[in-house]
């Protein structure tokens, strides 16, 4: 369990305490670390929380962006913390092809050429429709971070990335006999 403020003193978490920089700064300034797993289990949960603010902070980016009118200035600042997020994206992405494949693996090795193709010449709705598709036919609902590859303020070769790292994942390869 991390150690976290309250009050200027040290205590155990509890769900409504944040690790912050200044934990972190004072666990930093001791002569000595005391127990190593619980410092290194701080900077875990400051990097977890740190993640999910970053996230937060690109969906109000997104709103201000499309509430701005589509502002370049806006849309730059957009692009730059999306393009931070992703790697994490891309890892995520890989998970779950992976943990489709069992299921949904068989359907996306049956469209597999066509999405790769449609991917590689840049045809975004037509990949998104391909991939709905799949999904909709076997009763599943559309993964986030799928969705989240989609959107506008990401590269097309970026796009690209992250559809080749999902399929690679996701397809289910045919048995030789």
């Amino acid at each position: 369990m991390p150690i976290l403020m309250k009050g200027g003193k040290h205590m155990q978490e509890d769900n409504e305490q944040k690790v912050t920089l200044e934990v972190i700064r004072s666990e930093l300034q001791k002569e000595k670390i005391e127990d190593l797993e619980q410092f290194k289990s701080i900077f875990e949960q400051f990097h977890k929380e740190l993640k999910n603010e970053v996230k937060e902070f690109i969906k109000y980016l997104e709103w201000a962006y499309e509430k701005s009118g589509n502002n370049e200035e806006i849309k730059k600042i957009l692009e730059y913390w999306s393009g931070q997020n992703a790697s994490d994206l891309i890892e995520s992405l890989k998970r779950l092809g992976f943990s489709l494949k069992k299921d949904l693996g068989e359907y996306f090795e049956k469209s597999g050429y066509r999405l790769l193709e449609q991917t590689r010449s840049g045809k975004k709705s037509d990949v998104m429709y391909g991939i709905t598709r799949i999904f909709i036919t076997n009763k599943q609902k559309m993964r986030d971070d799928l969705i989240e590859a989609f959107k506008p303020y990401y590269s097309d070769e970026l796009f690209k990335c992250f559809i080749f790292t999902f399929l690679g994942s996701a397809i289910k390869p045919k048995e030789n006999d």
